[in-house]
């Protein structure tokens, strides 16, 4: 009994070492381009768990059409927890991960790495701290009440005074960090290029995208600032400008991660059509149309405003020109699959890849009227808007994302590839997402173009069976990203290469020798090889070694 007791104990010792200092300093301040995707893969994840969470207690209230006015203050807690996890945590880390990808798979890498990883935990750090002050306002953040702490309003439950100004200062820290990851991105992927390659299509999307945020996240940089110095220093704020300066971010902060996908998708459509993309020269030259566009059609976003006639032709026409641009990538990409001999929707990757233009074909709809003068004003603050971006949220940016994610997983693990029942449980998972939310979209947009109101929890009765379909129908399909998410990491936390295994002792030594004849220098599964090897020093003692023939 006790030899099996001590064996246990060593068992459980040779686990624990594995978070060792060293081990923990690694998996922290990763040292390698991958590391650094890795990094920045899992915060988007967590973040996304963030925003779901917070989206669903939304959901709750709204399944109710008669809720008092004491619960509009925890709605809109949840609300700005929802908005702010999603827009200054989910959208720049995920961004950040699909660029640095799109890089790696190009040849190029991080140089910097410990810098990113600082900038990650910055971020992290200042975003965190604003949000357990209790965040009321909405993620917008308009003044006068973003600044407001009286008896009328808190624009922080549980920040007061001061308290309010550093929350605002760590919000500011935080997107500077994220600027400055950014920057570092374009900077390394300049250093790197291969001499005399053209970048590839992928890329030329990341690298060009990641300069379109180092040159407007800022502008939120500048306007958490100046809450900072209004509430510290009394500086008085202009409500006007203010709102330029968020909306010349706010605007393009929506195309963070959708413009980068797009080069994935660029790249992910043709191989499962087997076939060349339909015109990649019309991809490249699109480049520069969604780039500048992305940037000069914030002023869309004041349409309720009394501004000019002129400024209203032109957010019409900026708008649509911008709009052409998706349009052009969707008739690319359409057109290769159509003209191909087969789409492989079978694969993961494939099937994650189509959803998500399928999805952006059918949210893209819904944003064609909203331009239009005689028509944005009836529904700009209505559900037929929120219907609208959390489509294109759910199916492009999110199954995009996926995709990316499960390209990831095979491309780091040289070998890895996901078993046919793991295929099916992801494919499941990834229709089981996508279906329910396709509906939830257009009942959003229904209910919005009858008039209902966003960022209201007391609403006419005749809502009631919508919003009640569109809680329960959330429910479904968030079972079902987590399928898919949840079978791709279990099958690649599970994979073993192939292996030839040999057992042999040393000449003059007891100590047994087992040797793992494989053809990948693969350092993750020696890891994960090592792991396992684990319960085998139990027996056999300390000594035991893996060793890899190459």
């Amino acid at each position: 009994m006790s030899f099996q007791v001590k064996d246990i104990l060593k068992m459980v010792s040779n686990y624990l070492s594995i978070f060792s200092a060293s081990n923990i300093k690694k998996v922290l301040f990763p040292s390698t381009t991958s590391g650094v995707i890795w990094q920045y893969f899992a915060g988007s994840l967590a973040w996304l768990a963030v925003v779901g969470m917070a989206a669903m207690n939304l959901r709750t209230y709204l399944t109710y059409p008669s809720n008092s006015p004491e619960v509009g203050v925890t709605y809109y807690a949840f609300l700005t927890l929802h908005g702010w996890s999603a827009m200054l945590g989910l959208v720049p880390f995920a961004a950040i991960s699909v660029i640095a990808y799109s890089m790696y798979k190009d040849g190029m890498s991080i140089r910097r790495t410990k810098l990113m990883s600082g900038m990650f935990w910055l971020a992290n750090a200042g975003l965190i701290f604003a949000l357990l002050g209790g965040p009321d306002m909405g993620w917008y953040m308009y003044p006068p009440l973003a600044v407001e702490d009286n008896s009328n309003f808190h624009a922080f439950l549980n920040y007061h005074g001061a308290l309010m100004g550093i929350a605002y200062l760590a919000l500011a820290l935080s997107s500077l960090a994220q600027t400055i990851a950014t920057v570092n991105l374009v900077s390394d992927a300049y250093a790197t290029k291969p001499k005399g390659q053209k970048l590839g299509i992928f890329s030329a999307y990341g690298v060009a995208f990641a300069v379109i945020i180092a040159l407007t996240l800022p502008a939120l940089t500048a306007g958490e600032l100046w809450y900072t110095l209004n509430i510290l220093a009394g500086v008085p704020i202009n409500t006007l400008l203010w709102l330029v300066l968020f909306w010349f971010y706010g605007h393009p902060v929506v195309y963070y991660v959708p413009f980068p996908l797009f080069g994935a998708l660029y790249y992910f459509v043709p191989k499962f059509s087997g076939r060349p993309l339909f015109s990649e020269k019309w991809a490249r030259w699109n480049i520069y149309l969604l780039a500048i566009g992305s940037m000069l059609i914030w002023v869309h976003h004041l349409q309720t405003f009394p501004i000019p006639v002129p400024v209203r032709l032109w957010i019409n026409l900026s708008t649509l020109v911008l709009a052409s641009g998706s349009g052009l990538t969707v008739l690319n990409l359409g057109l290769t699959v159509l003209t191909s001999k087969g789409y492989n929707y079978k694969d993961p990757v494939g099937m994650a890849t189509l959803m998500a233009l399928i999805g952006f074909i059918l949210g893209g709809v819904q944003a064609v009227p909203l331009p239009m003068f005689p028509i944005n004003p009836i529904v700009h603050n209505t559900y037929y808007v929120v219907g609208h971006f959390h489509l294109v949220i759910w199916t492009l940016i999110l199954m995009g994302f996926t995709a990316v994610f499960l390209d990831v997983l095979r491309t780091v693990r040289p070998g890895f590839d996901y078993s046919k029942s793991a295929t099916r449980l992801i494919n499941a998972g990834i229709l089981v997402w996508t279906i329910p939310f396709v509906i939830v979209g257009y009942l959003m947009s229904m209910e919005g173009y009858m008039g209902m109101l966003r960022r209201v929890i007391a609403y006419p009765t005749t809502f009631y069976p919508y919003n009640l379909s569109i809680s329960l129908l959330a429910e479904i399909g968030i079972a079902g990203i987590v399928m898919a998410v949840g079978s791709a990491l279990v099958e690649f936390l599970t994979y073993s290469p192939s292996t030839t295994v040999s057992v042999s002792s040393g000449s003059g030594s007891s100590t047994p020798s087992i040797s793992l004849a494989t053809d990948q220098n693969d350092k993750k599964g020696e890891f994960f090889d090592n792991l396992k090897l684990k319960l085998n020093n139990s027996v056999y003692g300390k000594s035991s070694e893996l060793r890899r023939v190459r």
